[in-house]
This record gives structure tokens, sequence and C-alpha cells, in this order.
């Protein structure tokens, strides 16, 4: 076998610890945050006597947002607004506000969420012109997004993750592109002695900077399209670039021993549904995008685990590729057997199609239960 490709979503982290997306949300808004002044969040620690205006505000926000939401997603959805839709609800609305995204459509909802926030707003610090109300829909977002380091930093040992080592040691090239933030998938693959390439090999000191470090012969290529929890955007003699740190990121130094000048505290990774993709074209993800459609175009596998098929953009995506060539297919690693998978959104009007072409096959078996033999007929050798 000479070549092979994964595609993960955030369910291949579950059984290393990694809090669902619920988790998160129900962590977000019910437990107590402080905010750091350095302008990042953290949770509160007992020995801390202050009183966290700024993370209360933030929470608050999120919480009349939720309620305003929640009503329509129930009907539409048949589900509870998680931190995904809070953080694109708050984005749309900083974005509308700024006259960066001018959106007509959520005019009644800002307007009403404005009044019925007064108290909220009225009390923050404007950090974005003079628009306290747009800040503290900024502030909110950052909110989540420490929300979400936070959850997943925790999880450090992967589980069930072994596939991908053996997969990596049985093939020349190995394509891993994957939506998820943490660290699991580098962990797995630096414990088992694997090397791969990541887009990051130019080193500075404690830093890896971003360089399209991705070797096309033979080498394990790791894709990481929504970002990742190290990724950080720093200030170089030369210029202003993303870099990768394996550190405690406020003490990282470059290689004559000077502290990094650390551009935003925050990480580099995406969240909320449909503000996330407007970064698939530009920029950092848009390189790893770039990177995505030309790698994938060499394989005519595309082995998937625990994704969703929620996100449009990566859909239309898989979509096209799946139509590139007659031999194109995907193989779904998914305990639920094929019911499981044809019931979400993407696959109804596909499916039946799709399926007879042989063009979609179910493994009932997650990633961790999946052996290597099981995979080898699905590849050309």
């Amino acid at each position: 076998m000479s070549s092979a490709a994964f595609f993960f979503g955030s369910g291949i982290s579950l059984a290393s610890g990694a809090p669902s997306v619920g988790k998160i949300t129900d962590d977000l808004l019910g437990k107590e945050w402080i905010a750091h002044t350095d302008g990042r969040f953290m949770l509160r620690p007992l020995s801390y006597e202050g009183e966290p205006r700024d993370a209360v505000r933030a929470q608050q926000f999120l919480r009349r947002i939720k309620a305003k939401i929640e009503p329509r997603l129930l009907a539409r959805e048949r589900r509870n607004p998680h931190y995904e839709d809070l953080f694109s609800s708050v984005r749309q609305i900083v974005q509308d506000e700024m006259l960066e995204i001018p959106n007509p459509l959520i005019a009644d909802f800002t307007e009403s969420l404005r009044a019925e926030t007064v108290e909220l707003h009225d009390a923050q610090h404007p950090h974005i012109d003079d628009n306290r109300f747009a800040s503290l829909a900024d502030r909110a977002s950052i909110l989540i997004q420490w929300a979400v380091a936070h959850g997943i930093s925790a999880a450090k040992a992967p589980q069930g993750m072994n596939l991908i080592s053996e997969l990596a040691r049985f093939v020349r090239n190995l394509d891993i592109f994957s939506l998820n933030h943490d660290l699991l998938i580098e962990a797995q693959l630096d414990r088992d002695g694997v090397p791969f390439f990541d887009g990051f090999g130019n080193r500075n000191g404690d830093a890896l900077i971003f360089d399209s470090n991705w070797p096309i012969d033979a080498a394990v290529r790791l894709y990481k399209l929504h970002g990742s929890v190290n990724w950080y955007r720093f200030q170089f003699a030369e210029w202003t670039q993303y870099a990768k740190i394996h550190r405690d990121v406020n003490h990282a130094r470059d290689r004559d021993g000077n502290l990094l000048n650390l551009m935003e505290p925050t990480p580099m990774f995406l969240s909320g549904n449909m503000v996330k993709e407007q970064a698939y074209g530009y920029g950092l993800i848009g390189d790893h995008f770039i990177r995505f459609r030309e790698r994938l175009s060499t394989h005519h596998t595309l082995v998937c685990c625990g994704y969703g098929w929620g996100d449009k953009g990566i859909n239309i995506r898989l979509d096209q590729w799946l139509h590139d060539a007659k031999e194109n297919r995907i193989v779904i690693l998914h305990t639920g057997g094929e019911a499981a998978v044809a019931s979400a959104r993407f696959w109804i009007f596909r499916w039946a199609r799709l399926r007879a072409a042989g063009k979609v096959i179910v493994i009932p078996k997650w990633l961790s239960d999946c052996t290597l033999d099981e995979l080898k007929p699905y590849f050309v050798s």
C-alpha cells in the first residue's frame, strides 16, 4: 500500500477525556470564570477574592442569547443551543456592528438584545471604537474560546488512536485531515515514534513558525483545518506570523533568549457555525484548505471517523471530491452503522445514490475498535 488518508472530527477524542460539545457549553455557562489582565479568561481559583465583573457580564450576555435562539433551534433542529451557536451569534453581532459584514437579517434580533442587555453593555469598557455593545459581544466570543481551550487541553493522553500510527507505518504516504483543536493525534504519533509534518518547520527558540512544511513524498502529513490550542500569533523581527508552542506561551523565548512578542493571548482555532467558514479561504486556515484540496485529490479513499457532518464548508468540499472521480469513496467508521450515518442531513438526499455506486461504505466500529487488517481491503496496494 503506497498511500492513505484519514479525516477526523472531535468524536475520536472523547475516549481520551476530551469534553463533548454539551459539556463545554455547560462549563461555559455554568462555571465561574475570571478575566486575566492580559485579556484571557480562566476558571476562578478558590483563592480568588475579587469580583469577576468582566467574565460575569460576558457569561450573562451569552445566557440571554441562548434563551433567545433556543426556541428556534428546538423547533427546527430539535436540539438545544451549544457554544458553536453562541459563538456564531456574537461574531455576527460584532461584524454587523462594525460594518465588516452588514447583516440586515439580524437587525431585529440585535436591537432586541441590545435593549434587553443595557445593564450589561453600559458597564462594559469599550475596546472596539466607542461601541460598548459590540465590545461586550467580542468579549463574550473570547470567553467562549477560552472555555473551549480549557476543556480540550485537559485531554493529554490519547486513547484508542493506535490505528493512526499503525497505518502510518504501513504506508509510504499518510495524509491526516483533522477538525480537532486538541493535541492528541500529535501525542499518539510522538508516543509511537512516528515522524510527521504539520506545516510548522522553521524553529526560532521555543517557537516552530508556520512555513508550509509538508513534504510531498514519503511522509506523514497532518492538516489541522480548524486550528489548534498551541497555535499563536507572534511579532518576529521580520514579520508577524503564526507559530506553535509546546510550553507556557507567556514564557516562550526566541533563539536569542528573548521573550517572544505575543500578539494575541488567545490560541488560534475556529469556532462557530457558519462564521468559521469565513476563514476557509484566506490566511493560515486558508493555506491549510488549499493543501486539503491538493492532497485529497491524490487519494481515492478517505477514512472518516468522529465527524458529525454538520460543517457545510467541509461538506461541499467532500461532496466535490466524491464527484471528482468515479473511484473516489468515503469509508466511515461509526458504531451506529449505516442507519445512524444515513440520517445525517448531509447524507439524506445523497445516501441511496452514493451507496449504490459504492462511494460510501460504513464499518460499524469506532477508530478505537477498528484494526489495520479491516482497512487494508479499501486501499490499493
